[in-house]
C-alpha cells in the first residue's frame, strides 16, 4: 500500500488521490470517452441512434440495479477487494466490446462494464473517502470528484486514439493501461479502520480515536430507507440524473452534429471537465461552511439554465459557450451528492445506502439519454431533447430543498 511508503501523510489522502486516479482512468476510458466510438458504431452497423443511446445508458442503468449489492459488499469485505473485482469485470467487458459483431453482443459487454464501473469507481470510492473525514468531508469528496473531470479530459486523447487507430484497438490499448495502473493502486483504497493512529480529517488538534468516525455513527439501511429524507433525496438524485447523464452521452455527437470533427469535440469535452473542476471545488468549499442541499439547489439550476439553452444554440460557437456555463454547476453536483448522504445517515451502512441511492438514481440516467436519442431521430436534431431533459432537472431543485434530515439516535 502506497501508505506504508509514505507514513507521514495522512492516508484519508492518499485514498483520495488513489481512488481519484482510477476514476480518471476508467471514466475517461470507458464513460466520456465512449462518445469518441458513438458515432463510429453508428456507422459500422448502421444502428438507430436511440439503440446505441440504449446500451451506452446500460452503463449507469445496470450499474445502478447491482449498486446496493456493491454498498453491501463495500459494508460488509472492504473497498479493497470491491475495487480489485471491479477493475477484472471493467477490462473484461471493454475488451469483449472490441471484438463485438451483434447487438446482443454490444448489450452484453455494456453490461459487463456497467457492474464493473459501479465496483470500481461507484460508490466505493465516495465512501470510502467519507469514513476518513468529517469536519472536512465536502471539501475531501471534493477532491476526489476532481478525478471525474480528469476523466473528462481523457475524452480528447481517447478520441485521437480513436482516430488513429480504431475504436477496436484504442479500446483494447486503453483496457490494458487502466488494468495496470488500477490494479496498482487498488489496494490502497480502504475504510477507516477502528482506531487509527492517525487524527481524524488530518488534524494534529483532533483525537485519534473519534467516536462519530471510529464508531461508525448513523443510521441502519433498514432504518434510513424508511425516513423522508431518504425518499426526497432519492427522487431529487432521479430527476438529476436524467439531465447530468443525456448530457455525458450526447455531448460528443451532438457537437459533431453541429459541424465540430472528433478531435474538436474532445477538445470541447476537455474544457468541459477543466471548467467543472471550479464548480467541483467551489461545491466543495461552500458545502462545509453552508448548506449543502442549498449549495447543490444552486449548482442544479445552473444546470438546468445551460442544459436548456443547448436546445437554442444555432451554431458551433454557442454550443460551445454554453458547455463551458454549465460545467461548474454539473462538477458541484458531485461532491455534494454523498456528502449529503453521509451528513444525513452517517458511515454506519453508508455503503448500503449509497448503493441503495445510486439504484434510484439510475433511474433517470437510463431514461434522459434514451429521449434525447428518440428526439434526434424523431426530428433530426437535438434540440427538443435538451429542452425534454432540462425540465426534470428543474423540478428536482425544490425536491432537494424539502428533504428533511434525520433525527439522531
Amino acid at each position: 500500500m502506497l501508505a506504508k511508503l509514505f507514513p507521514n501523510v495522512y492516508e484519508g489522502w492518499i485514498v483520495i488521490l488513489s481512488q481519484a486516479i482510477i476514476t480518471t482512468l476508467i471514466g475517461g476510458a470507458f464513460f466520456y470517452g465512449f462518445g469518441a466510438v458513438f458515432n463510429p458504431i453508428v456507422d459500422e452497423f448502421g444502428w438507430s441512434v436511440a439503440f446505441v443511446s440504449f446500451a451506452f445508458s446500460l452503463r449507469s442503468e445496470a450499474g445502478g440495479l447491482v449498486a446496493p449489492l456493491i454498498g453491501m459488499m463495500i459494508d460488509n469485505v472492504g473497498a479493497r477487494i470491491v475495487i480489485i473485482f471491479g477493475i477484472i469485470f471493467v477490462i473484461f467487458g471493454v475488451l469483449l466490446l472490441s471484438f463485438m459483431t451483434s447487438q446482443i453482443q454490444f448489450v452484453i459487454s455494456m453490461l459487463f462494464i456497467a457492474f464493473g464501473i459501479s465496483a470500481a469507481s461507484g460508490p466505493v470510492g465516495t465512501v470510502a473517502a467519507t469514513t476518513w473525514f468529517e469536519k472536512r468531508r465536502a471539501r475531501a469528496l471534493s477532491f476526489l470528484s476532481v478525478g471525474g473531470a480528469g476523466a473528462g479530459m481523457m475524452a480528447l486523447p481517447v478520441a485521437w486514439l480513436v482516430d488513429e487507430v480504431g475504436w477496436r484497438l484504442a479500446l483494447r490499448i486503453t483496457a490494458i493501461i487502466v488494468l495496470v495502473i488500477g490494479c496498482t493502486l487498488g489496494p490502497s483504497i480502504r475504510l477507516r479502520p477502528a482506531s487509527h493512529p492517525q487524527p481524524l480529517d488530518g488534524l494534529k488538534n483532533q483525537s485519534s480515536i473519534d467516536a462519530n468516525i471510529d464508531g461508525y455513527k448513523g443510521l441502519s439501511a433498514k432504518k434510513a430507507m424508511l425516513t423522508q429524507g431518504f425518499f426526497m433525496l432519492s427522487l431529487g438524485f432521479i430527476l438529476l440524473g436524467f439531465g447530468w447523464t443525456a448530457l455525458i452521452v450526447h455531448q460528443i455527437p451532438y457537437l459533431e452534429s453541429l459541424g465540430a470533427d472528433k478531435t474538436l469535440a474532445g477538445g470541447v469535452v476537455v474544457m468541459f471537465s477543466v471548467f467543472s473542476i471550479i464548480g467541483r471545488l467551489a461545491g466543495g468549499y461552500f458545502g462545509d461552511l453552508y448548506s449543502k442541499q442549498k449549495v447543490l439547489s444552486v449548482a442544479m439550476a445552473i444546470m438546468t439554465l445551460g442544459i436548456a439553452l443547448l436546445g437554442v444554440c444555432n451554431n458551433l460557437t454557442q454550443a460551445i459557450i454554453v458547455t463551458c456555463l454549465v460545467a461548474p454547476g454539473f462538477g458541484a453536483t458531485a461532491p455534494l451528492r454523498p456528502a449529503i448522504l453521509a451528513d444525513f445517515f452517517g458511515i454506519k451502512a453508508l455503503g448500503t445506502i449509497a448503493g441503495l441511492s445510486r439504484l434510484f438514481v439510475t433511474i433517470g440516467s437510463f431514461g434522459g439519454p434514451v429521449v434525447v436519442g428518440l428526439a434526434v431521430d424523431t426530428y433530426g436534431s437535438y434540440s427538443l431533447g435538451w429542452l425534454f431533459v432540462a425540465v426534470p432537472v428543474a423540478f428536482a431543485i425544490p425536491v432537494m430543498l424539502l428533504a428533511k434530515k434525520p433525527m439522531p439516535q
